[in-house]
């Protein structure tokens, strides 16, 4: 049976740039740390880690079931324009709960960290929240902070490695002619998409629709392959008060079940 724990575990995380970064136990399930990295095209590049312990499963950003995000709050951060995530190619778990997606043993998550101003000392501080299951399943919290100032070439080989295993881009991939309907239905859209590819996919490809808004739920619905032609839908809900402006360039499609996942963004009609 699946169970939920509604328990939120507190630990506060500590690392000082000129040393590395500490790790902390959260009830003896996971380790939670912030790896300090080096210098990016955007300014900064770190990474958040999640170690687990065996047979312990954290999540992606769309999780599928009853799967719990990391989320992050950076409140407190100072001298941050923007901040990018680089989400490594999730894996498929099938249970009872359903299908979800995340990692087992360990998640590398870099981060690309924009500052307002060049140059100038980067600090980070804030909290995340993130799910972790095994027969039971329940959400843990960590407060971190992390003044960025210099390179720490210790983690270049761990952060690296995580973005090697970014999906293919959907020009990487071979896809083209990409092409989408969006139908109004009770609640809120119908998705559906059309795409070729230079190569058949798998037959078990399935495509996770997202699209980013805090008053948005999406039902992945299904994926069919036909030699180089997939057709792929969802219905996408909202439960706000305000009406939903559906832009179809914040639209991804993330194709999984393949050699390698692939991502396409944007939905044109």
């Amino acid at each position: 049976m699946f169970h939920r724990i509604l328990t939120i575990l507190c630990v506060l995380i500590c690392a000082p740039s000129s040393a590395p970064a500490q790790e902390y136990d959260l009830q003896n399930v996971a380790r939670f740390d912030i790896l300090p990295g080096y210098p990016s095209q955007k300014g900064h590049i770190i990474a958040a880690r999640i170690q687990l312990r065996d047979k312990w499963k954290t999540y992606w950003r769309a999780p599928g079931g009853n799967g719990i995000p990391p989320l992050f709050d950076w409140k407190g951060s100072k001298n941050v324009r923007a901040i990018t995530f680089h989400w490594p190619e999730p894996n498929i778990f099938n249970d009872e709960a359903g299908r979800t997606l995340g990692y087992k043993t360990e998640l590398i998550l870099p981060i690309d960290i924009t500052p307002q101003n060049a140059g100038q000392p980067i600090l980070l501080k804030g909290e995340v929240t993130f799910g972790v299951c095994e027969d039971i399943c329940m959400p843990v919290s960590a407060k971190f902070e992390l003044k960025v100032l210099e390179t720490h070439s210790q983690n270049h080989e761990v952060i690296r490695a995580a973005m090697a295993r970014l999906p293919k881009t959907a020009k990487a991939a071979g896809i083209h002619s990409v092409k989408c309907q969006i139908k109004p239905i009770s609640g809120g859209f119908q998705l559906t998409a059309k795409m070729r590819t230079r190569t058949s996919l798998p037959a078990d490809t399935f495509t996770v629709f997202e699209f980013p808004h805090p008053e948005a739920w999406i039902e992945q619905d299904h994926t069919s392959i036909r030699g180089t032609k997939l057709i792929a839908s969802a219905n996408l809900y909202t439960y706000g008060d305000t009406p939903l402006i559906l832009d179809r360039r914040k639209i991804t499609m993330t194709l999984l079940g393949g050699k390698h996942a692939i991502e396409v963004r944007g939905c044109p009609s």
